[in-house]
């Protein structure tokens, strides 16, 4: 996925000629026409938070946790969370209070992932530790999930890189099968993560009005990234799949999630699982990429369909103050 320039995408009405009495014709939108069946899974990345600027205050990681779980179950979304089970220690020792912010997600509904140990880069080492990763990634999210009764039993790839060849592929793809595991697909990806690091630099700064203007614009950035993907998968597909949503658990997300998924409710959307979503036959497309970039299924499917790239143009770019405030 890069950042690239942005037109974008509006809902267009479907027009049809009709003639007027007067025999003179005049657009008429068609009423018959079905609304697109829009749905979409929300999954957030990198638990217990993926944030620097609190990452040591306990008491802020709980607060933030429980407003992403309250905004996610007033909302009626299903959502799971992906672990990295290294940002579960402190000094090399497991912290219980952060083990008890996966706890916080399983009591309030919410489902569990492996993300890997330490988000290693599959593009980076070769299958072995990659695989070493999986398994040591896994302790502390299948007990707590085992607590209350449920299976550990989706994985999702660091960056969304899943192999530079088929070898590796394979070998990860075994392994994780073995294990028991479904890879977590990504349809809708984005860059929250630079509005996160711009919002907690206004933070840092106590400029209130700076973090909410960050805010708001994020929410717009993300329904841009939305239309985007509604037109990709109407263009590959010929309908709109069941769309599954990568955002990380982050201080921003906690504040402005809410605001996000009221404009996506807006949109025609109903929250659903992931195992709903995979129900879908595009998830069984052909997927040939090999290539270094961590992008999406749907680019995935479309580069393996060799689609003209014209086909890739106008994904959402980022506002260029947020880049700026980030990169400070």
């Amino acid at each position: 996925m890069g950042v690239t320039s942005v037109p974008k995408y509006w809902a267009a009405p479907i027009a049809i000629l009709v003639t007027m009495s007067s025999g003179t014709p005049m657009l008429s939108c068609r009423h018959d026409v079905p609304a697109p069946d829009r749905r979409v899974v929300i999954t957030v990345d990198d638990l217990p938070f993926a944030t620097e600027l609190y990452r040591k205050d306990k008491v802020t990681l709980k607060r933030m946790t429980k407003r992403l779980l309250d905004t996610t179950r007033a909302q009626g979304a299903p959502v799971i969370g992906f672990v990295n089970e290294a940002k579960l220690e402190r000094k090399n020792l497991l912290n219980t209070d952060r083990v008890d912010l996966l706890r916080m997600w399983v009591a309030a509904g919410g489902d569990l992932g492996n993300h890997t140990y330490s988000h290693v880069d599959l593009h980076k080492v070769d299958a072995k530790r990659f695989i070493d990763e999986i398994v040591r990634g896994e302790a502390s999210t299948r007990s707590v999930l085992s607590e209350a009764g449920r299976p550990l039993e989706y994985f999702r790839h660091p960056f969304l890189h899943t192999g530079r060849d088929p070898a590796t592929r394979t070998a990860v793809e075994t392994a994780l099968a073995r294990r028991g595991y479904r890879v977590a697909p990504v349809t809708i990806d984005n860059y929250d993560y630079i509005y996160a690091r711009a919002y907690e630099h206004a933070l840092r700064q106590n400029d209130e009005v700076l973090a909410q203007q960050i805010g708001k614009d994020y929410v717009e950035y993300m329904i841009r990234y939305f239309r985007f993907y509604e037109r990709t998968s109407r263009d590959l597909l010929g309908y709109e799949l069941p769309q599954i949503l990568l955002i990380h658990a982050n201080v921003l997300n906690a504040d402005y999630l809410g605001a996000l998924l009221d404009r996506v409710r807006e949109r025609g959307y109903r929250f659903i699982d992931l195992d709903e979503a995979l129900t879908d036959p595009a998830y069984g497309s052909k997927d040939d990429y090999f290539g270094p970039g961590g992008i999406t299924w749907l680019h995935r499917w479309a580069l393996t369909r060799k689609m003209d790239p014209s086909f890739y143009d106008g994904e959402p770019e980022v506002d260029q103050y947020v880049a700026r405030l980030a990169a400070e």
